[in-house]
Order: structure tokens, then sequence, then C-alpha cells
């Protein structure tokens, strides 16, 4: 489900960007929009498998390892798009990254929604 939440959001994001002819906007900056989704797709994958992880060993744990995961997931974000930030009068590194971060967040929470839910059927 990861693979298509990031390829069906990448595709649409591509080709807004086309369609707005701003792609050229990558080559000046160190950062690309694959290197976005890939950057989000790997943390969401770490924090699926993080999630999944917790649901086995300590499920009573997982809104508060899940809050825990979200907050390393926003400083390492933090620290992958710090240098590219302001770099662009019209923000669009910014608001390029924020599409991907928002996109793969809201992927998390409702995996984390998921295995939330699974917990309380099962008792």
């Amino acid at each position: 489900m990861l693979l298509i939440v990031a390829g069906a959001a990448y595709g649409a994001q591509y080709l807004i960007l086309s369609s707005m002819e701003v792609n050229q906007l990558w080559a000046q900056s160190e950062y690309t929009l694959e290197g976005l989704y890939a950057f989000g797709a790997i943390a969401s994958l770490v924090i699926l498998l993080s999630i999944f992880g917790t649901q086995y060993a300590m499920p009573e744990k997982l809104g508060l390892i899940f809050l825990a995961l979200m907050t390393l997931k926003g400083v390492a974000s933090y620290i992958y798009i710090k240098n590219g930030l302001n770099k662009f009068e019209n923000d669009f590194i910014e608001y390029n990254f924020l599409v991907v971060f928002f996109v793969f967040l809201f992927f998390d929470v409702y995996i984390a929604f998921s295995a939330l839910n699974q917990e309380d059927t099962k008792r």
C-alpha cells in the first residue's frame, strides 16, 4: 500500500508541476522530487515496521510509540530539508516538501489508526 500511495502522489505532483512549467527549478537546487519521495517512503517504511513491531511486542504502548516516531520523523525531515529552505523567493522547495511530508504523514496516521483499531477488536 505504501508503494501505491507514493506512486500515485508522485505521479500527481509531477503532472501538476509539469503543467505549471516549474520543473526546471529542481535543477537550481540540490533536491529532486524523486529524492523527496524516497526520503518520505523510507521514513514511512521505518515507521510502518516499528508500528507493527510495537503492535506485536507491546500493544498497550502503540499510541505513545507512534507519537515518538512522528516526533523523530519531524526532526529528521527538518534536518533533511534545512539546506533547501529560503533558496527560492516563491518557496518552491518548501511547498513541494510539505506536500510530500503530509502525504506520508496521512499514510502513517492511517496505518497507526488501523493498528490501534485491530488491537481494540481483539480485546
